[in-house]
């Protein structure tokens, strides 16, 4: 069972390139899990424990937001501080950009790395930078004048950035924003902690193996992770209990309509064999089951019992030959019929409807090939008896 519901999407739809893109980044995982601890500390300590697990990618809590070891950090800010801060305290020029001014910088620059690409092994980034100046100085006005505006359209900002960063200053939780904080805590003081799966915690049995870890260390765990594998292991349960359920009405009915425990038996053999075909047929050809195809599963039982209990009606009735019957061409054409509707569904382009019209397509073949070899074959070696 693929317990994967994205895998019944189709992948090539730009909301799922999107997705994926967002998977791709443990912040916006969907294949996560969060717990609710007493207070920051707890949380913290938990969150600590988690990163221990094996199928755990990361987990973070409100205190993940406060940089550690900020005494070494801020002393190395400010001797950074001390060198670029003086720089970028100059006043903006008021004078126009000319055409002739950008050349002149742009010719003074590319000579200065021309002559610093010199020490520097053959293609450098620097050798590289030099040429693309080199040209551009030669380029005509207007193409300097856009240059220039694409390069520096976002510099302001970006200095402006660059001196808030130079000021840093010890922060602690309580300096964190309430616009993020308030996505970590709740007003009774319990802390969130989200724990984020590594890649081989996201199939199904990975899945199951991250929420079982994480489980063991903290049982009240909610969250994606834990959605998907409960709604897996519910429709698992309630397609198996269908289908027992399914199968028991189906032996009564035909114990009540037949009358004979041997007559009832020669239908349900042939329907077990056509499930056990299906699932062979699934393994050989690699199409998992899914929770768009799984809703197909119970019509292999209707089809199954239609098809096999008008041969044994017939073999009740004196019919030696099922074959050669005309029985055999209407359950043939029948089966056609069906597969036409089925087939249409198996070309979608949807992958969770394709895997459905797939798997209703090998169902079928395996109950035509219980129907018109095994049952001739079953009826063959049993005692022929009348109708009563």
């Amino acid at each position: 069972f693929d317990s994967d519901p994205l895998h019944t999407k189709n992948p090539a739809t730009e909301s799922m390139r999107a997705l994926e893109d967002l998977i791709a980044n443990p912040m916006t995982s969907p294949y996560s899990v969060d717990i609710l601890a007493a207070n920051m500390e707890a949380a913290t300590a938990l969150a600590r424990t988690l990163r221990s697990l094996p199928l755990v990618e990361s987990a973070t809590t409100l205190s993940s937001f406060v940089p550690a070891e900020q005494t070494r950090k801020l002393a190395l800010i400010e001797d950074a501080a001390g060198l670029l801060a003086p720089t970028l305290e100059v006043a903006p020029s008021q004078v126009p950009v000319t055409a002739s001014a950008l050349r002149v910088a742009v010719g003074a620059a590319a000579d200065q790395l021309a002559r610093a690409a010199m020490k520097v092994a053959p293609g450098s980034p620097i050798a590289l930078l030099a040429g693309d100046l080199a040209r551009l100085r030669d380029a005509p006005d207007a193409s300097l004048l856009a240059a220039n505006e694409v390069l520096t359209r976002f510099l302001p900002m970006q200095l402006e950035r660059l001196r808030t960063s130079l000021s840093a200053a010890p922060v602690s939780a309580a300096d964190i924003p309430e616009s993020l904080a308030r996505d970590w805590r709740l007003a009774d003081g319990r802390v969130r902690v989200n724990a984020v799966a590594r890649p081989g915690g996201r199939d199904r049995a990975g899945q199951l193996a991250f929420v079982e870890q994480i489980s063991a260390v903290a049982p009240d765990v909610g969250g994606s992770a834990v959605a998907i594998v409960a709604t897996t292991q519910t429709i698992i349960g309630a397609f198996r209990a269908a289908a027992l359920g399914a199968l028991v009405a189906i032996a009564v009915i035909l114990l009540v309509a037949l009358r004979r425990v041997l007559d009832t038996m020669l239908v349900l053999a042939p329907l077990l064999l056509a499930a056990l075909l299906t699932a062979l047929l699934l393994i050989l050809l690699g199409l998992p089951i899914n929770f768009a195809n799984i809703i197909a599963l119970p019509l292999l039982l209707g089809v199954g019992v239609s098809f096999n209990i008008y041969f044994v009606m017939n073999w009740r009735a004196g019919q030696s030959h099922p074959l050669g019957s005309a029985t055999a061409r209407a359950v043939l054409f029948s089966a056609l019929t069906t597969a036409t509707a089925f087939g249409s569904l198996a070309v979608s382009a949807h992958p969770g409807t394709a895997s459905m019209g797939a798997l209703l397509l090998l169902s079928l073949l395996a109950t035509l090939i219980a129907t018109l070899i095994f049952v001739p074959a079953l009826l063959a070696v049993c005692r022929r008896t009348g109708p009563n």
